[in-house]
């Protein structure tokens, strides 16, 4: 992998099955009960919905079998209204790299990717929790250079079946 060619841009219909299998990747390392067939219309949804849901991939092109590049990591954000911040804010649900290619600043720049993109709709906050799964020292870093700050609170779900 020395001379890769590691773009990051915007998630499109193209891309579909390629984000299924990452996210799916994903959710299966982080002990998710999930399958392709549940997967696959969320991911849809998802990139059709362009007016709310932020969708950026990082990809490694120029493989030989991967027409629109390796997708090798992903940064899906939501946006919704916010009262506390009297406007619009995004909600980072997920960042993503597959293992083999961390530490080569695709997360970096996928945030910044978000970032801009944000600033640029007048976002007035961007949100996101480090849960299980993540590298909490490696992800920390990575927002706390952005200016994140840490706030402390207490997050209860109910799940239905």
């Amino acid at each position: 992998m020395s001379e890769m060619n590691l773009v990051v841009r915007s998630v499109s219909g193209v891309d579909l099955r390629a984000a299924t299998e990452l996210l799916f990747h994903q959710q299966q390392a982080n002990k998710r009960n999930v399958t392709l067939d549940t997967l696959r219309p969320m991911v849809q949804a998802a990139l059709e919905d362009a007016s709310h849901i932020f969708f950026f991939g990082a990809f490694h092109e120029g493989l030989p079998g991967f027409q629109h590049g390796k997708m090798v990591g992903v940064l899906i954000m939501n946006v919704s209204f916010s009262l506390e911040h009297a406007g619009e804010v995004g909600w980072i649900q997920e960042l993503f790299v597959r293992e083999d290619y961390r530490r080569k600043g695709l997360g970096d720049r996928l945030i910044t990717l978000a970032l801009e993109w944000a600033q640029a709709r007048g976002l007035r906050a961007l949100n996101l929790e480090l849960g299980q799964g993540h590298d909490p020292d490696a992800a920390t870093n990575l927002y706390v250079r952005r200016q994140f700050e840490l706030v402390r609170c207490t997050r209860l779900t109910k799940t239905f079946p």
